[in-house]
């Protein structure tokens, strides 16, 4: 995926990411912190499609808080906090929007484009329940 096709807030989104994922003390970045990242968006796109379905973007993002709080933790003596490391399932993600985009005929990935391929990450995962 290039990096140069995100859009402002989808890029922003992606480097909010990175710091949920710092903060947290996980060493890779994956949907979770993504989702997380783009429910946190102050005037964005997915809080403002969870409050049209009477969902409670407060609560949505509490519930993929409790999911991210069950990762292992990388902290201790020789931790370097500057690696995270993006899954190859956010790789993937990133990849789908990126294909979301050119299938609608847009020039760069938006938050839309994100979203569209989040949901379509399926039951089998974190991302997939939640958002069920």
């Amino acid at each position: 995926m290039d990096i140069n096709r995100l859009t402002e807030k989808s890029r922003e989104a992606v480097l909010d990411a990175q710091t949920i994922a710092t903060k947290l003390a996980n060493n890779e970045v994956d949907s979770e912190h993504l989702l997380l990242a783009l429910v946190q968006q102050k005037d964005g796109l997915l809080p403002r499609l969870l409050s049209r379905l009477n969902i409670d973007p407060e609560l949505f993002a509490a519930k993929i808080e409790v999911e991210l709080n069950k990762r292992p933790q990388v902290t201790g003596p020789g931790v370097d906090n500057n690696k995270l490391y993006m899954t190859q399932r956010l790789n993937r993600v990133l990849v789908k929007a990126e294909e979301e985009a050119k299938a609608l005929k847009d020039d760069f990935v938006s938050v839309e484009h994100l979203v569209l391929a989040l949901i379509d990450e399926g039951r089998n995962t974190t991302v997939g329940r939640v958002i069920e």
